[in-house]
């Protein structure tokens, strides 16, 4: 029986959920995959951590260094998050010789071409499934078979804290609220930014991207945009005309370009990823052979998170290089977000004074756009300024750009206007 010693750093949510499944299923491991996976060391710069847990003394450290230095610890799992002191953990343990699992996007993100380097010439592996979809086997998915089938694009809902917020809100409740509703039942962070402005699923999508194309994106690349602009009005709305709300990371290979972004999108209601709610996670990979494939489970929380990084451990004790970490990076151009073509839903505060609708519908017709729908709300006859939904035909967001920039300097609508962009996965 092979006997692996591992070193965890970092005992919060996940790091808990770990030692747990580790511990109540370490016999259960041995029987199925003759691994005896053994908790070396742990370390955390608290101690309640020690006591909750019932971690003997001398398993027990505040210094990472006991553990990334150790001689005999196998696999390190990194789970403290930031791209800071993880970074030195990461770097170090694989400059170790040891293998690395993390569940950290954000290190991945920033710091995965590096970290690839350091593990190649060090031929230790990388597990990362937890950094993507939380307990969604999306990336093994792709590693053990998507990848022999060339895969072109991927697109997903992949960040729970962001879908919770829209599926309140497409009952009614406002932004704030179901903000707070969230908090209250712990799917939001008590600085929940991160996960509202985008910036969590941006990560998750750059970490997608080295998995499925090879490519490190600078976080630059990724436009990104959150949801703190959509209102239950606007999912209502886009309910009424067939299709849903949800904030999606997409990535796509086109004509050699890499098209990639993060952004609140219009779906069908018809297409699979319209029906993910409330925490749930989803991804949606495309391939030349196999065509579309889903992965759908819970993208958060303790155990399934926890259970991902367990899997990760399993993978990297049995396998060789697992990774593939010595592959040839691949340059690619980035299509700029500003010159993606689609139909666009579009949300105006249109000042409330005669033939104003008129003057905005001749403006986009100057600049060759055309309507395929116009909705204009008159229910509340004391705003000074009428919500007006435009839905356009497919074109170019610089156009469209171009015409809601003339409109604003007409001052024929008041604050900035909404603009989403329709996927219809045609």
């Amino acid at each position: 029986m092979k006997k692996i010693n591992v070193g965890i750093i970092g005992l919060g949510t996940i790091g808990t959920g770990v030692y747990k499944i580790l511990k109540e299923r370490r016999a259960s491991i041995k029987d199925k995959y003759n691994l005896d996976i053994n908790i070396k060391k742990c370390c955390d710069i608290s101690l309640s951590s020690k006591r909750k847990l019932k971690i003997k003394t001398d398993v027990f450290t505040k210094d990472f260094k006991e553990v990334v230095q150790a001689k005999d610890i196998d696999i390190v799992v990194e789970l403290i998050g930031g791209t800071n002191i993880a970074y030195t953990i990461s770097k170090e343990a694989l400059k170790n010789k040891k293998h690395l699992v993390t569940a950290n996007k954000a290190l991945l993100a920033h710091k995965g071409k590096e970290l690839r380097k350091i593990s190649a010439v060090n031929k230790v592996n990388i597990g990362y499934e937890a950094s993507v979809g939380g307990g969604i086997p999306i990336i093994s998915s792709i590693k053990d078979s998507l990848l022999i089938n060339k895969i072109t694009s991927f697109c997903g809902i992949l960040n729970g804290t962001c879908n919770y917020i829209l599926t309140l809100m497409s009952n009614g409740i406002d932004f704030s609220k179901a903000l707070g509703m969230a908090q209250k039942e712990g799917f939001a962070e008590a600085d929940p930014t991160l996960d509202i402005n985008g910036k969590d699923t941006a990560h998750k999508v750059s970490v997608l991207c080295q998995t499925c194309f090879n490519l490190n994106l600078d976080m630059k690349d990724i436009y990104t945009q959150g949801i703190k602009e959509v209102t239950s009005y606007d999912i209502e709305i886009a309910k009424n005309l067939g299709y849903e709300i949800k904030l999606l990371g997409i990535s796509r290979i086109k004509k050699n370009k890499l098209d990639a972004r993060v952004h609140p999108t219009l779906i069908p209601q018809n297409n699979p990823l319209s029906n993910v709610e409330n925490e749930f996670n989803a991804v949606l990979v495309n391939s030349k052979n196999l065509g579309p494939f889903m992965a759908y489970g819970y993208g958060a929380g303790m155990l399934p998170t926890a259970s991902a990084v367990v899997s990760d451990l399993i993978r990297v004790s049995r396998a060789g290089n697992l990774y593939e970490t010595d592959k040839d990076e691949i340059k690619i151009d980035v299509i700029k977000f500003e010159n993606i073509k689609s139909r666009f839903y579009i949300r105006m505060m249109i000042k409330d004074e005669p033939g104003n609708l008129g003057k905005v519908t001749s403006i986009l017709g100057k600049y060759k756009i055309n309507i395929d729908k116009a909705i204009q709300n008159n229910k509340n006859l004391k705003l000074k300024a009428i919500p007006v939904i435009i839905m356009t035909k497919s074109l170019e967001l610089k156009v469209l750009n171009k015409a809601i920039l003339a409109i604003k300097k007409n001052k024929l609508i008041q604050n900035e206007s909404l603009v989403i962009p329709v996927e219809d996965f045609a």
